[in-house]
């Protein structure tokens, strides 16, 4: 299977993006920050990333997902962000690399998860 990661700033437009390449019959793997934000702020936690256990959340619903979604029988897939863009994030707050998302980096880089070849989705406002 051939995996592909769209990344980019926020507002860029990549779920908009993830949605048509949806609708056009591509197997697609959603983001997962927004989703770990929402759960933790419904626990009532109003800021979940200025916890270093945030980064963690994030990495481990991504692997979840694509993990997931390796068993679907499609020939090419998109992701919405992947690890490599959740270890950008912790780099940009300034957190550490955790053994689980140091771990995550080398499994998809040893196991070849995801083509070399990424969309960068640019801001265009």
């Amino acid at each position: 299977m051939r995996r592909f990661i769209i990344t980019g700033a926020p507002g860029a437009g990549k779920t908009a993006i993830i949605r048509q390449l949806e609708l056009d019959g591509f197997s697609v793997v959603e983001e997962a920050t927004t989703d770990v934000i929402a759960a933790a702020q419904a626990q009532g936690t109003v800021e979940p990333w200025r916890q270093p256990s945030f980064i963690d959340a994030i990495a481990n619903l991504q692997k979840d997902r694509q993990i997931r979604a390796s068993y679907q029988p499609d020939e090419v897939q998109f992701h919405d962000r992947c690890v490599v863009c959740t270890a950008a994030l912790a780099v940009y707050l300034g957190y550490p690399f955790s053994p689980f998302l140091a771990g995550e980096l080398e499994r998809i880089k040893k196991e070849a998860i995801y083509e070399t070849q990424v969309f960068f989705i640019r801001n265009l406002g």
